[in-house]
């Protein structure tokens, strides 16, 4: 009985392990296919990952579409770098419309299932995103310092913002030119609900008008005051008057580089420092001796407004004059743009349906006027224009981290490398840093901006 067993066993032992030898390939590609495809489908589902994060950064960047196939490579590549599992080729990028189509192909190179000849399993993902935001809101903080009153270069700038202006309203720019402000709302072919434009000239100080104490330019209830007022001043429009025009003082930092409520108080050139008398000194006669708005810029701001004629009106307006504090136009450039008072006419920086951008311009670096400013009078602190460079660049940070796209352009050939670095450093990204060394730049630039803007988050 047992030498029958022991035959049998070694009969058939011999039968089980050509059995083994021969399903080992069938077992090992068995358990290979289970893993090389769980594998396979991670590779796949990184590249999908990849394409929708490089396809959604690119539709914000240009609506040029060399520009965006270099954005989609650029950030796919940062998305899925080589040392990550899988093998990828360049994405394909095609811009039909509003809509941007990326694709993407990789392959896995397999482990197990190379025993049975499989050597690479191929993958692709595609994506498309839609080019659409319903509405815009674009704050223009303009240089109007005296140095702007050279070659014309004021004249150039006004034509700049204007054009700007056309592009956003879907006016034609020759047509613009050509038409008397008051019909370009008539012309508008966009429905300017979706657009909202403000405008901010800056030099030594901001004008923030009659809105400081509560009216608006019509004379008409506004809101609140936001100005201090303790002697009762009203305001003027006339430069030689001892009333206030509207220029504003700075608080200390960092308040001078943040959104609040205020209030400000009231630039005077020749305040009494002491007893902050709206005069420094009064003559025999009474008269005030000095002039309280000198180097107050005459255009006030614009809060964001959704009428071109407007707009053309104050941009027209615009006039040179003092010293360039770069830092705190694009504060109250920031302050129009933002939803919280005093100016209140913005959406919340939250809301998804809307894009938020300030477009800052300047033909100079930062300058500190050796008696009055913002700041007030120049011998009563030690704030220098390295201090106003430090603050420009915290306001850009705090405006970024909230959302708002910015643009930066330096006009003319006479701007310094350094001043330009810091204008790099303020934008969004090096494509929206833009210098113009000529009025010709100026509005080409101008009317670039426009168009990206225009067609990346306008709804027509």
């Amino acid at each position: 009985m047992l030498k029958n067993i022991r035959d049998y066993w070694v009969s058939t032992s011999g039968a089980i392990a050509l059995m083994f030898g021969l399903m080992l390939p069938v077992l090992v590609g068995a358990a290979g296919l289970s893993l090389d495809y769980s594998q396979a489908f991670l590779v796949k589902q990184r590249l999908a990952q990849a394409l929708d994060a490089a396809a959604l950064a690119a539709a914000a960047s240009s609506t040029d579409e060399a520009v965006i196939t270099q954005k989609v490579k650029d950030f796919f590549e940062a998305n899925y770098p080589p040392d990550k599992l899988g093998v990828t080729f360049e994405p394909v990028v095609n811009v039909v419309g509003d809509e941007i189509i990326v694709t993407g192909v990789a392959y896995y190179n397999t482990t197990f299932l190379s025993v049975l000849g499989i050597d690479t399993i191929n993958v692709s993902a595609d994506t498309t995103v839609l080019r659409e935001v319903q509405g815009i809101e674009v704050v223009l903080v303009m240089d109007n310092t005296g140095s702007m009153n050279t070659n014309n270069n004021m004249a150039a700038l006004r034509s700049a913002a204007s054009n700007f202006v056309y592009i956003m309203h879907g006016i034609d720019t020759e047509d613009g030119a050509a038409a008397d402000p008051s019909e370009l709302d008539a012309m508008a072919t966009r429905d300017s609900t979706y657009i909202k434009i403000g405008l901010v000239p800056y030099s030594a100080s901001v004008n923030v008008g009659p809105y400081g104490l509560g009216v608006d330019k019509n004379g008409d209830y506004y809101g609140a005051p936001f100005v201090n007022n303790p002697h009762d001043i009203p305001y003027t429009t006339t430069f030689w008057s001892s009333d206030w025009m509207g220029c504003v003082l700075a608080h200390d930092y960092p308040d001078d580089t943040l959104d609040h409520a205020g209030p400000w108080d009231m630039y005077r050139y020749c305040r009494d420092v002491e007893t902050d008398a709206p005069y420094c000194h009064l003559k025999s006669n009474g008269q005030v001796n000095g002039v309280p708005n000198n180097r107050c810029l005459k255009t006030p701001l614009t809060p964001l407004v959704t009428s071109p004629t407007e707009l053309k009106e104050n941009i027209d307006a615009m006039k040179a004059a003092g010293n360039t504090y770069g830092n705190y136009g694009m504060v109250w450039g920031g302050r129009v743009l933002s939803a919280d008072f005093p100016f209140e006419e913005g959406v919340s920086w939250d809301n998804q349906y809307w894009r938020k951008a300030i477009i800052m311009m300047t033909d100079g670096k930062n300058t500190m006027h050796y008696k009055y400013s913002a700041y007030g009078p120049t011998q009563d602190h030690d704030i220098n224009a390295n201090d106003l460079n430090d603050r420009f660049i915290d306001v850009c940070d705090d405006l970024k981290s909230k959302g708002a796209i910015i643009y930066t352009v330096t006009f003319y050939y006479n701007v310094n490398e350094s001043t330009k670095d810091f204008y790099r450093q303020c934008a969004t990204s090096e494509d929206y840093y833009h210098d113009a060394p000529d009025q010709e730049d100026l509005i080409n630039v101008f009317e670039t901006i426009g168009r990206e803007l225009s067609n990346l988050y306008i709804k027509d």
